[in-house]
């Protein structure tokens, strides 16, 4: 027999009302239908090209007709009707979903009319040109559903097509492979004439190959030999793992990317929890990122992309200093972000950066649903983009065959579009008019609800404790680098990058081994940098008096509370000690150290004499000093009210709370009767409140009491809150401590533990830190690490975390900050309170950075009892790091020779807050050059006098060379 004609029905009333959505096994079944219908023995038999029919009012012309009747056509069909077309000599192809299935039943009564006759030997058909048949059934389909979906009707040239389709149908059963394959192309070239009359230029299609070791197989081989464009996304650990268990497919890799065949996107050496990190962690991968790849593959990406969230504002001028010129703006997991879809963006950075970036969110091309909506989101993005693109994410053994088709369309015609590198399609397309200036407000990181949906151990702590590693290797480097850069020595030597290797490593979502390598590296690290800074400091000192020297590696100066342990009593006065508390438990000292400088102390051979003061610092349920009073609430154990002195008002208050994930009813009884709450918070009962230090220099007050559910009258947990304050320093220290009895559980940013802030001003303006630079937030919940500031007016109140990260706004005045969630096993926490201090990341690094502490036998050092080594002449630029001079890529005039003498600085902006900066150091320089992240110059720096002259950008991160001498060869 032979069919003479070939239907497909579709489950709608025309092209123009296809259906977008439906269940996986529905879409491949209805996909598959289109492209069986294009078989070549099925054309050879028809002599005519499919056609479609609606199913609610299906043909009545029956004889010798294939029908193909989807999944999802089946219940439009009239009762009986398959039945009765049967009998009416069709042949109905129904209940199929995979494509071989289909394809059975529908040759099937031909194949048995063969058989009964007596025929030539059948030709075994190659399967590859028979896919490419699908592949035009496919790209048939695709391109009549974008042609309505532009608002355009179909002037497919159906003639030509029909005759070309034919003769590739006869020449493949005549095994004339080579004919088969031109007159395909032929029909391909009439479908592409025909999407050109409405979309006249290039489009283009990303082949997005997500890439682990786990996935590193003979599927992603195949992938690259394909000779397709392929954008694989790695990481750097992975791809040194998939390096060290298969070097023959990195051999493979590197020649395909040097065959611009294929191309690494990434960056990153790991993709840990950006933005709620410490910024020097962020440089850090970037920087191991892009050396992995260039040693493994020989280039160094362009393209900055992750499969894990890590958008951030400052990320534009971080990428381009490491030399990316374009970024995926996009999230492949969860997390909030400005998710504006276009497929080529200018996204501007917090500091005026712009970088190219693709922001539409990719399709699967796993599944079979997408590909019904491939035609409306194409459409979209010839519409409203200045480059029509759409991107496809997958693992390498995606087995999708409507993928498979994509790739076929595009080896001969680009009809639904080209594939294409991402440095290809960055570089030689038209770039976006769109600026899209982001800031910090619109990005939410999903880490902690995701840490908490996967069981992972400690949640919130993970995060202070790489803060406080971190911060304790930055003040340890500083030490050892500047003792370093002081003798003209390099600064980085292989020990010091091992050690920050892992420390970085140890990273917050790092496993227990790799944080275990970083509590190990840092032992005795930050203490042997003291020394080898202290003994520079005082060599040469003649007299031999004991002391201390007290190190600064803050470029700013800062008032801290020092231990002098070995000093019998009170140091001997010195201007920077601003206040003592010597007594039976505690010998410190509040001492303001000059901005990356020292101070040397000798201990006092008498007791000093009393502090005289009409004023006591501690009273029972009162702290005070020269900046403000501190009132402690008797019923609730926490801070009733911090306030300055004369008519000011409250400016915060504090207290401990539970709170339940929904609203409860809590009764309370009245003087006029009972009155309900409601509320989703815990109480405080029996509380005791106990002044343990009234002084001189320090008052302490120490609460302990209850956090209990009132309705059922139960102990959540107890509580120990511990207030200190010191004269000469504007800042409340906290100390909490919990023993918890009931647990929270489920969603963590609706079921915690939390130390609970109040203010005064619903309209004051609110600031958090991100990446150690002051950003504004919106909506509930945010991050901030290091500090919440409200303002109001000149007035500040700064609360500093301590590392702690997530935090709630439950109102228009209060705050959460989470301390226990489920999973988490930390149980004393730290925070800080300071008033009126303009530049709150110079406060909150004072509170978390620990200061150098050297006790020696001779002093005091040669240049005076204090001085400085770095100043930076404005307070919202700090100097985060001293590194080696990179001249392998400085630019040398040509009549120069010899060696640079110098180093370099790292600073940073964190206000937002365009600065000229003078920056000082212990030698005058004679040049400098602000550089890139790799060494290349960005711009030739003025010196004056003894100062290099910067000018700072808002939010930028500077890396800058200073030359001191050249010396000749």
């Amino acid at each position: 027999m032979t069919y003479n004609d070939i239907v497909v029905l579709i489950p709608c009333h025309s092209l123009d009302d296809f259906p977008t959505e439906l269940d996986e096994k529905e879409a491949e079944s209805l996909l598959n239908a289109f492209a069986v219908a294009w078989h070549p023995e099925l054309l050879a038999s028809s002599r005519v090209i499919p056609s479609w029919h609606r199913s609610d009012e299906p043909p009545q012309f029956l004889a010798d007709r294939l029908l193909l009747v989807p999944k999802t056509s089946e219940d439009w069909l009239p009762y009986g009707w398959i039945e009765e077309a049967e009998a009416n000599g069709a042949t109905v192809v129904s209940g199929k979903i995979h494509r071989e299935e289909m394809t059975e039943a529908a040759l099937l009564p031909l194949r048995s009319a063969e058989e009964g006759a007596e025929t030539t030997q059948k030709i075994e058909l190659s399967s590859d040109l028979v896919a490419d048949f699908y592949a035009l059934g496919s790209c048939y389909i695709q391109l009549e559903l974008l042609t309505r979906c532009m608002h355009h009707f179909s002037s497919l040239d159906e003639a030509t097509i029909q005759r070309e389709a034919i003769a590739a149908a006869d020449a493949v059963l005549a095994d004339d492979n080579e004919a088969a394959r031109a007159h395909l192309k032929a029909c391909f070239e009439v479908l592409l004439e025909n999407r050109e009359r409405f979309y006249p230029i290039d489009c283009y299609l990303i082949d997005l190959c997500l890439l682990t070791p786990e996935w590193a197989n003979e599927s992603l081989k195949q992938s690259i030999v394909d000779e397709r464009p392929l954008n694989i996304l790695v990481s750097g650990d992975d791809l040194e793992t998939i390096a060290s268990q298969n070097s023959e497919l990195i051999s493979l890799l590197t020649k395909s990317c040097q065959d611009r065949e294929s191309e690494v996107i990434g960056g990153e050496q790991d993709q840990i929890s950006t933005p709620v990190v410490p910024v020097e962690s962020v440089i850090w991968q970037l920087q191991s990122g892009t050396k992995t790849a260039q040693k493994l593959i020989g280039m160094t990406p362009t393209t900055w992309a992750r499969r894990r969230f890590g958008l951030a504002s400052v990320l534009p001028m971080l990428l381009h200093r490491f030399g990316f010129h374009s970024a995926l703006h996009l999230v492949l997991d969860d997390g909030i972000y400005p998710d504006y879809e276009q497929s080529k963006i200018h996204w501007e950075g917090a500091d005026g950066t712009i970088l190219d970036a693709f922001s539409r969110i990719p399709m699967s091309a796993e599944g079979a649903a997408g590909y019904l909506r491939f035609p409306q989101r194409m459409a979209e993005s010839m519409e409203e983009d200045q480059v029509g693109a759409l991107m496809f994410a997958h693992w390498p053994d995606v087995k999708s065959p409507f993928f498979e088709d994509f790739k076929r369309i595009h080896h001969y015609a680009p009809v639904l579009g080209s594939f294409v590198l991402l440095n290809d399609f960055f570089q030689n397309t038209e770039s976006s008019g769109r600026h899209s200036s982001y800031d910090a407000r619109e990005y939410l990181s999903p880490f902690l609800s995701q840490l908490v949906a996967m069981r992972k151990p400690d949640p919130l702590s993970r995060f202070i404790n790489h803060f406080a590693r971190h911060d304790e290797f930055t003040a340890g480097r500083w030490f050892h680098t500047v003792a370093r850069a002081i003798y003209g020595k390099p600064v980085e030597d292989e020990s010091l990058l091992k050690v920050e290797r892992d420390i970085e490593r140890g990273h917050p979502d790092a496993d227990e081994e790799a944080t275990q390598h970083a509590i190990e590296a840092l032992q005795g690290f930050c203490d042997e940098g003291v020394a080898q800074l202290a003994k520079i400091v005082l060599q040469g000192a003649e007299q031999h008096q004991s002391g201390v020297l007290l190190l600064n590696s803050l470029s700013f100066s800062r008032r801290v509370v020092v231990d002098l342990p070995d000093f019998p009593h009170e140091p001997i006065a010195h201007p920077a000690v601003k206040t003592t508390q010597f007594d039976e438990t505690r010998k410190q000292a509040v001492v303001e150290l000059p901005a990356a400088g020292f101070v040397w102390l000798q201990p006092g051979q008498i007791p000093a004499a009393p502090l005289k003061s009409s004023v006591p610092i501690a009273e029972p349920l009162l702290l005070r000093n020269e900046y403000f009073e501190v009132h402690i609430h008797e019923e609730t154990g926490g801070i009733a009210q911090i306030k300055e002195y004369g008519r000011k008002p409250n400016r915060l208050s504090q207290q401990l709370a539970y709170r339940f994930p929904y609203q409860r009813n809590i009764s309370t009884p009245g003087a006029l009767g009972d009155w309900d709450t409601k509320t989703p918070y815990s109480a405080m009962r029996a509380v005791n409140v106990e002044l343990t230090c009234a002084g001189p220099g320090m008052g302490e007050i120490v609460t302990t009491g209850e956090i209990y559910d009132q309705v059922s009258d139960t102990t959540l947990a107890t509580f120990r809150q511990t207030f200190q304050l010191w004269r000469g320093r504007p800042i409340l220290d906290v100390k909490i401590e919990l023993d918890v009895h009931t647990l929270p559980d489920g969603n963590p940013w609706d079921h915690y533990y939390a130390v609970r802030f109040a203010w005064g001003d619903s309209t004051a303006s609110l600031t958090r830190s991100l990446l150690e630079s002051a950003h504004a937030f919106q909506g509930e919940r945010f991050e901030g690490p290091h500090y919440f500031e409200i303002a109001e007016g000149e007035e500040r109140v700064t609360i500093l975390n301590h590392g702690l990260p997530f935090h709630r706004k439950t109102g228009p005045r209060m705050l959460d900050s989470m301390l226990i969630v489920e999973g988490e096993t930390k149980r004393e926490f730290q925070f800080s309170i300071a008033i009126n201090q303009n530049f709150p990341m110079q406060i909150a690094r004072n509170v978390m950075v620990p200061a150098g502490n050297y006790s020696s036998l001779v002093g005091p050092p040669r240049m005076g009892d204090q001085g400085w080594l770095f100043h930076v002449s404005v307070s919202n630029v700090q100097i985060t790091r001293v590194m080696d001079l990179q001249e392998s890529v400085h630019e040398a005039s040509p009549d120069s020779s010899g060696k640079k003498s110098g180093f370099a600085v790292r600073l940073i902006e964190t206000e937002g807050i365009h600065r000229s900066v003078k920056l000082r150091c212990f030698k005058s320089p004679v040049s400098a050059r602000q550089r890139d992240f790799h060494g290349k110059t960005i711009v030739e720096l003025p010196v004056e006098e003894d100062a290099v002259l910067v000018e700072m950008s808002p939010y930028e991160i500077a890396e800058i060379e200073i030359i001191f001498q050249e010396t000749v060869s």
